[in-house]
């Protein structure tokens, strides 16, 4: 019988030490865990075959999440059950790292994200000086005015102007903690650094690291998945 492509889409949260590992860090953890798992991964064709795995939406170093994405191609003759893959994957990874759930649908499925919120807790109250930065910040997103930073662009080796307000949709300010929706397309999106320096934070002021708590992802067909935790 002639194998079938099939999508694995995996859900899981990272934290702790874990969550200090680079993008692709962590897709070389997952390639692994598949593989020790049993799973048969389907590889990309040539002289330099590689395992048809990706995460949507990369993590900055350091960022928690309770919302991460992993999808992989497999080639097998019939569907997975995925009740008990679960488990097993997970025996093969880390603490600090846990799977939510398993998707597994037949042929190409791929997901891109659409709006991400980030949690900054706080180690301290904010004082009223910053409460006042934190509303002239709102203000400005109420008002659609631009919110000009500085973007180091790597590439060209210089510093240039940058427009945060098209990527940023709501600012919410608690007593313990700040909360930003954040806008993610083609033209980019706003960075945790660049974040931090609109409202005027700095690395000691946060309790933890800063954490995703919650993904929009959009499918090909335009279909809308929200994925959200605490």
């Amino acid at each position: 019988m002639q194998e079938k492509r099939y999508t694995l889409t995996a859900d899981f949260e990272i934290q702790g030490r874990v969550a200090y590992l680079s993008h692709q860090e962590t897709l070389t953890l997952f390639q692994r865990a598949f593989i020790r798992a049993g799973l048969p991964l389907a590889f990309s064709g040539g002289f330099n075959p590689r395992p048809r795995l990706s995460i949507p939406l990369p993590r900055s170093v350091g960022c928690q999440s309770a919302v991460e994405r992993i999808c992989a191609g497999l080639e097998m003759q019939n569907p997975i059950d995925t009740s008990s893959v679960l488990p097993i994957l997970q025996s093969q990874l880390p603490g600090g790292c846990r799977i939510t759930d398993i998707q597994c649908v037949e042929g190409k499925a791929a997901w891109h994200a659409v709006g991400v919120r980030y949690v900054f807790f706080l180690s301290a109250p904010l004082d009223e000086h910053q409460r006042q930065h934190l509303r002239q910040c709102q203000d400005a997103l109420a008002t659609g005015q631009p919110v000009e930073i500085q973007r180091y662009r790597a590439k060209k080796r210089r510093w240039d102007s940058f427009d945060l307000s098209p990527f940023v949709e709501e600012l919410s300010v608690y007593d313990d903690r700040i909360e930003v929706l954040t806008r993610v397309s083609q033209a980019g999106t706003v960075r945790i650094d660049e974040m931090m320096k609109w409202m005027g934070l700095t690395v000691d002021m946060l309790l933890q690291p800063v954490r995703r708590t919650a993904i929009q992802w959009q499918a090909k067909d335009g279909h809308i998945q929200s994925n959200e935790k605490t």
